[in-house]
């Protein structure tokens, strides 16, 4: 893209209005309402005794097939649900990786995000900027970043949840750890019935503009474009205050656990304090010291496990 074509698309203000970033998740929403779900799920060999493992798959935004796994421990109902969403460049492999959730009497639904080496792909074609890395695609026009899909692809898990005849609706847990984790918070935030829990381990997506000035973590893409085309600067700032979870975080409902490494250099804590300061629910934070972005690692899911089952009232 030619420099002049950006310095026309500058913004003469830093960031869009509250009332600017409500409408547009609004028409978001009104967007994904458009297309049909057309869940399917289809039961996979036996994992492990007592866990039903299914493939499932639904269309989303742009008509895209999402795939995933959904595990649910056999004769129960009305069981919770944990939404586990994946970290960057993450992709399924085996359903056991998930099977933890179902130890502890809850069913569990993860997807491929979008894009990121796994079954989903990403094939509707960009307006903007095309990059190799996912957080490079239309990042001068906040209709056609590529976050706008993966959380339209995350939010309607809430919708394939309330499908499940398994499932108590009223009981949706949502997780995941670093892309995961700061997805988990804006679905929360975008979410129009309460979420009953979400846990967040080192989450990303808060304080966009320092993480992009910074390069750290997914968002370094962003400023080697800048480097390049220096007048796509506040273009490229004021499109991404649409995504970042601190002009969302206000709107989370459900208790909130949060993690963070102190050392974390992909993620670093003081950009998701921003965000973490503004959520006004219930909410503890475990600050893992000398960490760096795996934070807790296999503790910190043993902690969420245990959080659970007390909210759950099961311990």
């Amino acid at each position: 893209r030619r420099s002049s074509d950006l310095t026309s698309m500058k913004s003469i203000r830093n960031e869009p209005s509250q009332e600017e970033i409500d409408r547009f998740w609004r028409q978001v929403k009104q967007e994904i309402k458009q297309i049909p779900l057309a869940f399917e799920r289809k039961q996979q060999p036996a994992l492990l005794t007592g866990i039903d493992v299914y493939q499932v798959n639904f269309q989303s935004l742009y008509n895209e097939t999402i795939y995933g796994y959904l595990l649910v421990p056999k004769n129960k109902s009305q069981l919770p649900i944990v939404i586990d969403y994946l970290g960057y460049m993450n992709h399924l492999q085996e359903p056991f990786q998930f099977a933890h959730w179902a130890l502890i009497d809850c069913a569990c639904l993860v997807i491929d995000n979008r894009g990121q080496g796994g079954r989903t792909k990403d094939t509707h074609p960009y307006e903007t900027t095309q990059h190799e890395a996912p957080f490079g695609r239309g990042i001068l026009k906040k209709e056609d970043f590529y976050m706008k899909r993966m959380i339209a692809d995350s939010l309607r898990l809430l919708e394939v949840a309330a499908e499940l005849p398994e499932i108590d609706s009223e009981r949706v847990i949502l997780r995941g750890g670093s892309q995961g984790g700061g997805i988990a918070l804006i679905v929360n935030a975008l979410a129009e019935t309460p979420i009953f829990a979400t846990f967040a381990d080192v989450p990303s997506h808060s304080n966009i503009s320092h993480r992009i000035e910074s390069r750290t973590g997914s968002y370094h893409v962003m400023q080697e474009y800048i480097d390049t085309f220096p007048d796509s600067k506040e273009t490229i700032y004021y499109q991404m205050a649409y995504y970042d979870l601190k002009n969302l975080a206000a709107k989370i409902t459900g208790p909130v656990f949060a993690s963070v490494g102190s050392q974390d250099p992909i993620c670093p804590m003081t950009d998701f304090f921003v965000s973490y300061h503004r959520i006004s629910t219930p909410k503890q934070l475990t600050v893992y010291l000398n960490k760096g972005h795996g934070g807790g690692e296999a503790k910190q899911i043993r902690k969420e496990m245990q959080q659970i089952q007390k909210l759950l009232k099961r311990i």
